[in-house]
């Protein structure tokens, strides 16, 4: 995964976000077993489709084990899984997308709900990406490291530093554009100059911590302002949004990317998590869209006292 590797991505969204989502639940009683619930939706399929359907996106789960049953609603088609689970007992896959056509996966899972402690349950998934990582920053195109080189001083502007910036931008700007959090991806295709002040706010300041790391004292603390500005700059007017229909179908049969919601619901306090916490409802919650996995696996942990 490298970084106009994901502008790349972000050009053809038009045609391909939104037409396939999941919402996956996991209910958790005080005994330790717990309620798996997947909800899987998509376009209705029609004759000369063009956007995903729920067969394109998912590879569905399958056995006695879950019950399953489906609605359509204006033009959607949502089917419904659910399955419980005794104490301790793992499941891995039941989160399984495919990579387009090919019916290769792209990204899969593994879900834990393990009893700590007398009154301790920790819920661990973990979202493994199958699907191919992208350029690598040794086979950039030479336009590209030419705009990037653009925003360095000339004595700083060469092909391995303009590799190196291009790593650390993809390594920031996957988790910041596709979640886990507020995904900027979705804030982006409505409003993208909110997207990008937004982006300068979660990753200027790591940004700047980078370049004093790999340059040091050879930029001064304004220059590496410049740099990090031109960088996320670069990152937004690279995903602009393209009409071109050959790009979307490209990103059709990749798979496209889609929105992803995991819920945990609580039988008790909740110690610790690196989810967002719902206050109103007590459930965990985290946002993402598959390629936030791309890069490196994606963790989504909480720490429940029960009685």
């Amino acid at each position: 995964m490298r970084l106009f590797w994901l502008a790349a991505v972000l050009s053809s969204l038009a045609a391909v976000t939104g037409c396939a989502r999941a919402r996956v639940t996991t209910d958790i009683r005080a005994d330790g077993s717990w309620t798996r619930t997947l909800l899987l939706t998509a376009q209705e399929k029609k004759d000369m489709q063009v956007t995903p359907t729920l067969e394109d996106t998912f590879l569905q789960p399958s056995g006695p084990a879950w019950k399953q049953k489906q609605e359509t609603k204006n033009g959607d088609q949502t089917v419904t899984f659910e399955r419980t689970l005794a104490p301790g007992t793992p499941l891995a896959g039941d989160v399984s997308l495919k990579a387009g056509s090919s019916g290769k996966l792209r990204l899969t899972n593994e879900v834990t709900v393990t009893r700590t402690g007398p009154h301790r349950i920790e819920y661990r998934e973990t979202l493994k990406w199958k699907g191919p990582t992208g350029q690598l920053a040794s086979e950039l195109k030479p336009e590209t490291l030419s705009e990037i080189k653009s925003g360095l001083p000339r004595p700083l502007a060469t092909d391995a530093n303009a590799r190196a910036l291009a790593d650390k931008m993809a390594e920031l700007a996957v988790p910041m554009m596709f979640g886990p959090g507020d995904p900027l991806l979705a804030v982006g295709l409505m409003h993208p100059d909110l997207a990008a002040r937004r982006a300068g706010q979660r990753v200027g300041v790591l940004l700047l911590q980078s370049l004093e790391a790999q340059f040091g004292d050879q930029l001064t603390p304004d220059q590496r302002k410049d740099v990090a500005r031109h960088m996320i700059q670069t990152t937004f007017d690279s995903a602009k949004m393209s009409s071109d229909p050959s790009a979307a179908s490209a990103s059709k049969d990749s798979g496209g990317l889609t929105p992803l919601m995991f819920i945990v619901k609580t039988p008790g306090r909740i110690v610790s998590t690196n989810g967002e916490i719902d206050e109103l409802t007590g459930e965990v919650f985290w946002a993402l869209f598959d390629a936030a996995a791309s890069v490196k696996d994606v963790v989504l942990s909480a720490v429940i006292e029960v009685q």
